[in-house]
């Protein structure tokens, strides 16, 4: 590496969006990626299950990449792992946690990929580049942040991060370490902008336990607490609060069974001989005695909570006197599917408490005070605020500016824009490409941007199959075609406007020239273009159309 280096970011997810969050630092063209995520469709992405970074403007980019640098194990910074290491199959370095985490996605995918430690106490040698992880307290266990060592100073990409003073484990985050290095000299802060519009710190999460603790007492039913499953420091609190209320513990849900077991066997879950029992096994228990921990808390449809609330859970049913706790926080968007979940226990005689009765849910991550504690921590000489919308980037930016750290001093350049740091400063430098692959996870087959536009007017605007018989050496049309609507509103498609634009189209088909009649991919799309100028003229509407040619 030169003397007097080019350092850029290229943001290929995460920033000025929330989830799939993908960071490639480049010093001249050694590289690094830091995180693989990724998010979850958007109203109108019809069968998308979940969506990862495009990394295809890689090959334009010119980089020697070496690694990747994970931060921690939730889905929207490992998730894409199992889609995209196939493209660049490199050395994957994270902590205990985050490493089994990964190698199970990857077996499930069929990958074996080379995954190697990244310490907490030394530096690593990743390729050319020096790398440490601090610890930071967050909503999973083993979360850090990653420091690349650069010639100009280092780069302090946080990751998810919280200041928690009493956590779970007893893992701190690195306060003396973050100051230390800012002795030293922070060249760039990267920091999570994610609670920036929320003001003061974030409550501990140790603060949810006495509550989760009295609302199990006061239960004389079973007990369901449904959370997020990758936080297990949330599912030791519930496994302690079972305990001290005289009750067996149940699990239901494939992604908690499996991160269950991966944490107690790295010895990290406390779970005492004979608390943990069979979802299978539960009718054998009173329900007095009983505490089932359920995935599904955003109201997923396949998930063990709506099974639960929808009576379709073998063996177990909600009735009078049991109890939901939803120790978790809605995910906008999430809000009208779980008022339905709400509303389907209830009807099961059940009762909820939520977080909004009752302190049983807190974030994971740093509020306003705490990320000026972190740019006052690490005194960097520029920022970048990152993992957020436009608006979490813009108000991290006003604390960076409040904090101390000059206007001029700091950039917001959302994906596709990169980051330029030199001896001249730090500004936007040229864009670049940058996408979203739609996933349909059942398939691991990528969608399309045609296959998505199909089912959008599938589902907007319905579908008419259009079948029509020819003369298989002469091309002439055979009779009347026949259409069939489906998912179109009936008031419109009445079976006389159907046998209207048959006759439409069977008067067209007879006029045009029978070199067209011969070629069928032409005489397919007259047939598609003609019904639908046809319903779109006379009925504003376009449905698709699905020409069928039959050769007799």
């Amino acid at each position: 590496m030169s003397s007097s280096p080019l350092i850029r970011c290229f943001p290929f997810g995460g920033v000025g969006e929330f989830g799939k969050n993908m960071m490639i630092y480049a010093i001249d063209a050694e590289a690094v990626i830091v995180d693989c995520g990724m998010g979850f469709p958007e109203p109108g992405q019809h069968g998308v299950d979940l969506v990862v970074p495009d990394i295809s403007a890689l090959e334009s980019l010119n980089l020697n990449i070496h690694a990747y640098l994970l931060t921690h194990g939730h889905e929207d910074h490992i998730g894409g792992l199992a889609y995209l290491w196939p493209q660049l199959k490199l050395p994957i370095y994270g902590t205990d946690v985050t490493l089994a985490l990964v190698a199970g996605k990857l077996d499930e995918a069929g990958f074996k990929a080379d995954l190697r430690p990244l310490s907490e106490t030394e530096i690593t040698q990743v390729g050319p580049f020096e790398v440490e992880a601090f610890p930071v307290t967050h909503s999973i266990m083993d979360a850090v942040s990653v420091i690349i060592h650069t010639p100009l100073g280092a780069i302090v990409h946080t990751g998810d991060f919280k200041f928690d003073l009493a956590p779970i484990d007893g893992r701190h985050t690195a306060l003396h370490r973050f100051s230390a290095l800012g002795d030293k000299g922070v060249l760039l802060l990267a920091s999570d902008s994610t609670n920036a519009t929320k003001k003061g710190s974030g409550a501990s999460e140790s603060s949810v336990g006495p509550a989760l603790k009295q609302a199990i007492s006061q239960c004389e039913g079973k007990v369901v607490v449904t959370t997020f499953a990758s936080n297990m420091f949330r599912i030791q609190q519930i496994i302690d609060a079972a305990i001290a209320c005289g009750r067996s513990v149940a699990l239901a849900g494939r992604s908690l069974e499996k991160n269950t077991h991966i944490t107690e066997n790295l010895g990290r879950l406390k779970t005492p001989l004979g608390t943990l029992v069979d979802i299978k096994q539960c009718s054998d228990i009173p329900d007095r005695n009983l505490l089932i921990i359920a995935t599904g808390s955003q109201g997923e449809y396949r998930a063990a909570m709506a099974r639960l609330a929808q009576d379709r859970f073998s063996g177990i049913h909600l009735g009078k006197g049991d109890l939901v706790i939803f120790s978790s926080s809605n995910i906008p968007g999430n809000e009208r599917v779980i008022a339905g979940l709400f509303n389907h226990i209830y009807r099961r005689g059940a009762r909820v408490l939520h977080a909004g009765q009752a302190p049983l849910h807190v974030s994971g991550h740093a509020h306003a005070h705490e990320l000026k504690m972190m740019m006052q921590l690490t005194r960097p000489k520029y920022f970048y605020p990152v993992h957020g919308e436009f608006r979490n980037l813009v108000e991290h930016q006003d604390l960076a500016v409040a904090s101390g750290i000059k206007f001029e001093n700091s950039v917001i350049a959302e994906n596709g824009r990169s980051v330029v740091i030199d001896n001249a400063g730090i500004r936007t430098g040229d864009s670049f490409h940058v996408g979203a692959i739609f996933v349909d996870g059942t398939s691991r087959d990528e969608i399309d941007d045609m296959v998505l536009r199909d089912r959008r007017v599938l589902a907007d605007d319905g579908m008419i199959s259009a079948i029509v018989l020819i003369s298989q050496h002469e091309g002439r049309l055979l009779g009347k075609p026949e259409l069939i609507a489906r998912g179109v509103l009936r008031q419109e498609m009445s079976e006389e406007t159907l046998m209207e634009v048959a006759a439409h189209l069977q008067h067209h088909l007879e006029s045009m020239d029978h070199e067209t009649v011969i070629n069928l991919d032409d005489m397919k799309e007259e047939i598609r273009l003609t019904v639908r100028r046809w319903l779109k003229r006379k009925i504003g509407c376009r449905p698709m159309v699905v020409p069928v040619l039959i050769e007799v």
